[in-house]
This record gives C-alpha cells, sequence and structure tokens, in this order.
C-alpha cells in the first residue's frame, strides 16, 4: 500500500493568511505567560502583593495537575499522533511504531541520571527542618556495668534507663550501697580480703576506693578506644563547609539545598520550553479556527505559567537575585518566539510535512518525559510522601491540596481538547 503524501493540503497563499491576528495573539500570549508565571514570583517579593498562604498554597497543587495533565493530555498524544502519521517512513509506522514511548523513557533516564549526580554532589537533602537538613545524633555508648560482686545478701537497686546515658558517677549511690553492705554483713567486701580489722579507715570508705580503682581502668580502657575512633575519623577527607545564605524573607538557607531545588526547577522548565515553541509555531501555521486555538492555548499558558510560576516562588533565591525573573521570562517569550519564528516561516515550513511531524513528535516525547518524571517524583511525592510533608500537613491540608491538584489536572484536560 502507498503511503501517503507528507504535507499540508490546499495551503493558503500569504494574501489569506490573517497577519494581524497573528500578530495581536503573539503579543497576548506573551502578556499572558509573563502574568501566569510572573504573579506567584512577584507576590513573594513584593511586600504591597503578598499573597495570602492558603492562596499560594492553592496556586502550587493546582499548578502540579495542570503539569501532570500537560504531559499525559498534551503531550503525550501529540507526540503519537505526529510520529505514527502513515506518511512517514514505516520505521516509525510499521517497524516500530512506539519509538515516542522510547524517546520519552530516555528523557526520563536521563533526568534520573542527573538527580543521580546532583544527589552524589550535594549529598541529597531532607525535609526535616526549615534548612532541609536534619541533626543526628549519634547515642553515646552504654555504660559499663558497676563492678560489685554477685552477692546473695545484698539488696538489688534498680535504676531508670536514662541513667545508663550518663557518663558521670553518682557518688552518694556509690556510698549508699557501700554503707549498705557495710552496715549489713559488718565485713569488708568481697574484694577486700586484705582489709584490716585495726583500721581506722572506715569499711564503707574502703569498699567505694576499690571500686574507683576498677572504674578508672575501665574508663581509660574506653578513653583508648575513643582516641582510636576519633583518630580514624580524622583520617577521612575533610567536606568543604559551605556557608549559608539569606532568602528574601531573611532565613538561612542551606546552599545544598539551594543547588539542588535551583536545577530542579531549571530541569522542569526545560521540559515546558521544549513544547512551547511547538506550541507557538501551531499558533502560527493556523488559518482556520485561530480564534478558538488561540483562546484555548492562552488558557494553557495562563494555566501552565501558573504552576511554573509557584514553583519557582518556592525556591529560595538569595537577596536580589535575578534567577527567578529570567525563568520567568524564559517561560513568557518561549510560546511567543515559536509563534515569531512560524510567522516568519509561513512559507517555508509546513508543520504537517515529514520533517515538522517528526520534530514536533520527537520533542514533544522528550518533553513529557521530562514533565513526567519532575511532576510526579520532584513535585508530588515531595508535596505528599516526603517526611516534611508527614510533619507539616495535617490531614484536612493533605485533602485540599489534593482537590486543588484534580481540578488543575481537570481543567488543563479540558484545555487539551482544544489544543
Amino acid at each position: 500500500m502507498e503511503r501517503p503524501q507528507c504535507g499540508a493540503q490546499g495551503a493558503g497563499g500569504p494574501e489569506e493568511y490573517p497577519m494581524g491576528t497573528h500578530v495581536g495573539g503573539l503579543f497576548a500570549v506573551l502578556a499572558v505567560s509573563c502574568l501566569g508565571a510572573g504573579f506567584p514570583v512577584a507576590a513573594k517579593k513584593i511586600k504591597w502583593l503578598k499573597m495570602p498562604p492558603k492562596v499560594f498554597f492553592a496556586c502550587k497543587h493546582f499548578g502540579t495537575g495542570v503539569l501532570v495533565a500537560t504531559a499525559f493530555v498534551h503531550l503525550l498524544p501529540t507526540a503519537f499522533g505526529s510520529l505514527t502519521n502513515p506518511c512517514l517512513p514505516p520505521l516509525f509506522t510499521e517497524i516500530y511504531p512506539a519509538m515516542p514511548g522510547v524517546i520519552m523513557m530516555t528523557a526520563m533516564f536521563m533526568l534520573f541520571m542527573v538527580e543521580l549526580y546532583l544527589n552524589a554532589k550535594t549529598g541529597g537533602h531532607s525535609h526535616g527542618g526549615p534548612t532541609g537538613t536534619t541533626i543526628t545524633v549519634n547515642p553515646p555508648p552504654p555504660r559499663p556495668q558497676r563492678p560489685f560482686p554477685e552477692t546473695n545478701n545484698l539488696k538489688q537497686h534498680s535504676r531508670s534507663d536514662s541513667d545508663a546515658t550518663v557518663y558521670e558517677d553518682d557518688v552518694s549511690y556509690e556510698k549508699a550501697m557501700a554503707r549498705e553492705l557495710y552496715e549489713k554483713e559488718n565485713q569488708p567486701h568481697a574484694y577486700s580480703q586484705d582489709y584490716d580489722s585495726n583500721s581506722t579507715m572506715p569499711a564503707w570508705f574502703v569498699v567505694f576506693y576499690e571500686q574507683y580503682i576498677r572504674q578508672r581502668s575501665e574508663m581509660m580502657e574506653m578513653i583508648q578506644k575513643t582516641q582510636y575512633s576519633q583518630a580514624a575519623i580524622d583520617s577521612k577527607p575533610s567536606v568543604e563547609v559551605t556557608e549559608s545564605f539569606f532568602d528574601e524573607e531573611n532565613q538561612a538557607v542551606d546552599p545544598a539545598v539551594y543547588k539542588r531545588m535551583s536545577t530542579n526547577i531549571t530541569l522542569l522548565e526545560g521540559g515546558i520550553l521544549f513544547h512551547s515553541v511547538f506550541v507557538g509555531m501551531t499558533i502560527a501555521m493556523t488559518t482556520d479556527g485561530l480564534i478558538v486555538l488561540l483562546t484555548a492555548i492562552m488558557f494553557h499558558q495562563m494555566f501552565e505559567g501558573l504552576g511554573l510560576g509557584s514553583r519557582i516562588a518556592a525556591v529560595p533565591y538569595p537577596k536580589g537575585s535575578i534567577r527567578p525573573w529570567l525563568l520567568v521570562f524564559a517561560f513568557g517569550c518561549t510560546a511567543p518566539i515559536g509563534q515569531a519564528i512560524g510567522i516568519a516561516s509561513r512559507n517555508s515550513y509546513d508543520p504537517e510535512g515529514e520533517l515538522g511531524l517528526i520534530l514536533v513528535g520527537v520533542f514533544n516525547s522528550i518533553s513529557s518525559g521530562l514533565l513526567i518524571y519532575a511532576a510526579l517524583v520532584n513535585l508530588m511525592v515531595e508535596d505528599f510522601l516526603s517526611e516534611e510533608a508527614q510533619h507539616l500537613m495535617k490531614k484536612k491540608d493533605k485533602i485540599a491540596a489534593m482537590a486543588w491538584l484534580f481540578l488543575g489536572a481537570f481543567g488543563m484536560s479540558v484545555v487539551g481538547a482544544f489544543a
């Protein structure tokens, strides 16, 4: 069976191209994209725009749902639809039609390798405190057993378990034990066989002194073992210590945590920017139903920007850093850049041609892999299953977060039917 010819059929010439609508749409998409991504960042940094915590909470989880739906509802179907088009070579349609899934899986593995490298480089981070670090205190070694010999006539004394962690000897306890032994038995301790009955020293003092000698030798052995352990620790290479800095809210930030969060948001935005260019080019190549598509894309960019912006705002950037604004404008400008490219190349580039279908399919597959991994692992898992979430989020908070998550996913799924 002969495969069909790729390319748009009956494409209109330049005189049929609604240039004014496309140029106006370019600026509209630019404004909506920057507004969606920039509002959460501006609300955090500008005092008079301070957003209530509940609103920021809603935007954060609503945006997560939008990003998840973008990957599953918008990118994946587009990737499979483009790379399985009957007009493409048999490699994509007959020999290996699962090519989009392989590309997506490869992108996920590549992102995982990057995360693995960063985790080994920075040592990872936990969610036990405001700076993302936890303080681990090793329990002290058990206290040596008291050297009293076991005698049948000696009353058994019990002490609380917490005393086992105290290193200082309880002198009054020792004296009480020795005095009780002397008063009950009226004879020297079992270890004091050479005790002189004519000695002027009290028997309890002799017993106490013998215990002191034995415990001193045991303590010296413990000190020697500790010195060996400390020498082994000192022989290990020292870890570079970096000073913390302060974010916009004057909170100390661990540089390792900041580096990890900053890298995560950069990778997340990278997955979004890949397909935003082709979204813009799709708008520029459309003539029929342009208003409907443009409206759907504007909602798409608004929702997606809101989700991305709330994540950018959550990164503890240093005071005065322009990086969050650069990320906002990078997202805001990418789709309009795609529109500008499409407008300029409308007579030479055919999105329905063989090259156009392969480019859109490959890049949408890569973007879907990056977004699926980032949304599920870096966003949903850390928002709901991390140690920090277990400590800070009550049951009603989790229910509210899930509701906003589902609402964002549902809203983007509806928009995905038109864009």
